[in-house]
C-alpha cells in the first residue's frame, strides 16, 4: 500500500490497482467512514472519492493508514488529486436541509412504495445501495448532488404525493459526535449600555477574546428595549470561555452581567457543524457588483431575507470587483438567503450577474454565479419546508 500526496490541499483521493471484479459497495465496506461528497468509479480498477474539504480527505487518509489492510485492497495505491472547491449550493443544502448521500421514502398505511422508485432514482445518478419493502425505501447514492436532485424530483412528482421524502443518515459519513445534554451553548447578557448595538457587542467580545471567530456564533439576538443580548454558540467550549470572561471582568465591561440562558434552542445538528467546518458562516459576500447603488439595493433585499447585523462595502477588490459583505444575525438566515437567491431569481433581480458565497470560504467553496432565472412554485417550497425533518434522529444533541 502506497500513498502519494501530490496536492497538499486536495479534497480528492484516487484508489488505483483495485481488483477488476470489486464492486463500489464492496470497496466502501473496506474503507473507514469519511465525509464523502462524491464517489466516482473509473474504469475497472480505480475509484475516485471527493470529500467535503481537504481536511476531511486528510483525516480519512490518516485513519486508513492506522486500520488493518483489507485483503481486497492489499495491492491498491492511493493518490491525492487536485479538484475544484465544493459548490456553495451543496454546502448550503448540508447546513440547512441536512443533505446527505441517502434519501428515504416512507409510505402511509394506505399506500405502498411505488415499484417505479428504483427507476426514478437511477435517473438522478449512480446508486450504491437500494433497499425497499412495502412501507419504506432507502436509497444510497454515490454523491450528495444526486441525492439532492432525487429528493427535489420525488417531492415534485405527483406519483409521490402523500409520501414522506427526506434525507437519511449516511452510515459511512464521519459525522461529529453529539454534545452531551449537560453542555450549554446559550448565553444571555443583561444590563447592556443604553444605545448599544449588535456590532458594538461583537467588537466588545473580540476585544477581550481576539481569537474568537465570528463563525463560532450560531445566532445573536439583540433586545434593545430590554438591554439584553442572547448569544447561541456552535461550540460549548467557546460559550464557556465567553461566560468566564464576562464573569471575571464584570466591573470593566460597564456593569454587563452574564448568565446561562434557560431558553430551549433547536439542537445543533452534525450537518450544521460539518458545514461550518468547511466554511459556512453568518456572513454572506456578494461580488462583481456594478456600482454603489446596486450595493444599496442588494442590502435592501438582504434585509427581507433575514436580520442584518452589519455590512461592509469594498469598492476596489482586484479579483472580485465591487464586493459587499452582509452579516446576518443567525447562520440559518444566511443559508436561506443563498438558497432562495439561487432558486427564485425572478424575485431577486438585483443579484443577477453576481457571485454569492460565504465570507470565510473563498478557497474551499465555489461561489454561486447568479446568471439566470430559476423559478420554483410557492406550493413546492412550502411542501419542502413542511416535510424536511429538523435533523437526523442520530444527530440530536
Amino acid at each position: 500500500m502506497s500513498i502519494q500526496q501530490k496536492h497538499v490541499l486536495a479534497r480528492s483521493l484516487v484508489f488505483k490497482q483495485l481488483p477488476p471484479s470489486l464492486e463500489v459497495k464492496q470497496a466502501l465496506s473496506c474503507l473507514p467512514r469519511g465525509r464523502f461528497h462524491d464517489i466516482v468509479p473509473r474504469g475497472k480498477d480505480s475509484l475516485a472519492i471527493k470529500f467535503l474539504d481537504f481536511r476531511s480527505a486528510t483525516r480519512f487518509t490518516q485513519k486508513f493508514r492506522l486500520l488493518p489492510r483489507a485483503p481486497l485492497l492489499k495491492d491498491a495505491t492511493i493518490e491525492y488529486e487536485a479538484s475544484g472547491p465544493l459548490p456553495i449550493e451543496i454546502l448550503t443544502a448540508i447546513g440547512l436541509r441536512n443533505a446527505s448521500r441517502v434519501v428515504r421514502v416512507s409510505a402511509t398505511i394506505a399506500k405502498d412504495i411505488p415499484e417505479s422508485l428504483i427507476d426514478d432514482s437511477k435517473k438522478c445518478g449512480p446508486i450504491e445501495i437500494f433497499e425497499s419493502d412495502k412501507r419504506k425505501a432507502v436509497i444510497n447514492f454515490l454523491s450528495i448532488d444526486a441525492a439532492i436532485k432525487a429528493l427535489d424530483i420525488l417531492r415534485a412528482s405527483k406519483t409521490y404525493v402523500g409520501y414522506h421524502v427526506y434525507f437519511g443518515y449516511d452510515k459511512k459519513c464521519d459525522i461529529p459526535p453529539p454534545y452531551p445534554a449537560r453542555f450549554k451553548t446559550d448565553l444571555v447578557l443583561t444590563d447592556l449600555p443604553k444605545g448599544a448595538t449588535t456590532n458594538e457587542l461583537l467588537q466588545r467580545l473580540q476585544s477581550g477574546l481576539p481569537d474568537l471567530k465570528q463563525e463560532t456564533i450560531r445566532s445573536i439576538v439583540f433586545d434593545e428595549p430590554g438591554a439584553k443580548a442572547f448569544i447561541n454558540f456552535l461550540e460549548p467550549g467557546v460559550a464557556k470561555i465567553v461566560y468566564g470572561s464576562f464573569k471575571h471582568a464584570k466591573t470593566s465591561t460597564g456593569g454587563v452581567s452574564v448568565s446561562w440562558s434557560r431558553t430551549t434552542s433547536s439542537p445543533i445538528t452534525a450537518s450544521l457543524r460539518m458545514a461550518v467546518n468547511v466554511g459556512a458562516s453568518r456572513t454572506m459576500t456578494i461580488s462583481h457588483l456594478e456600482n454603489v447603488e446596486q450595493m444599496r439595493r442588494v442590502l435592501k433585499v438582504a434585509k427581507k431575507l433575514g436580520t442584518v447585523v452589519s455590512h461592509s462595502y469594498n469598492p476596489s477588490n482586484e479579483k472580485t470587483g465591487k464586493t459587499v459583505s452582509i452579516e446576518f444575525s443567525d447562520i440559518y438566515s444566511t443559508f436561506k438567503a443563498i438558497e432562495r437567491i439561487g432558486k427564485d431569481m425572478d424575485s431577486y433581480p438585483d443579484f443577477a450577474n453576481t457571485f454569492v458565497s460565504f465570507a470565510t470560504s473563498t478557497d474551499q467553496v465555489r461561489p454561486m454565479k447568479v446568471v439566470c432565472a430559476k423559478t420554483t412554485k410557492p406550493e413546492t417550497l412550502q411542501a419542502q419546508a413542511i416535510s424536511e425533518p429538523s435533523s437526523h434522529p442520530s444527530e440530536s444533541s
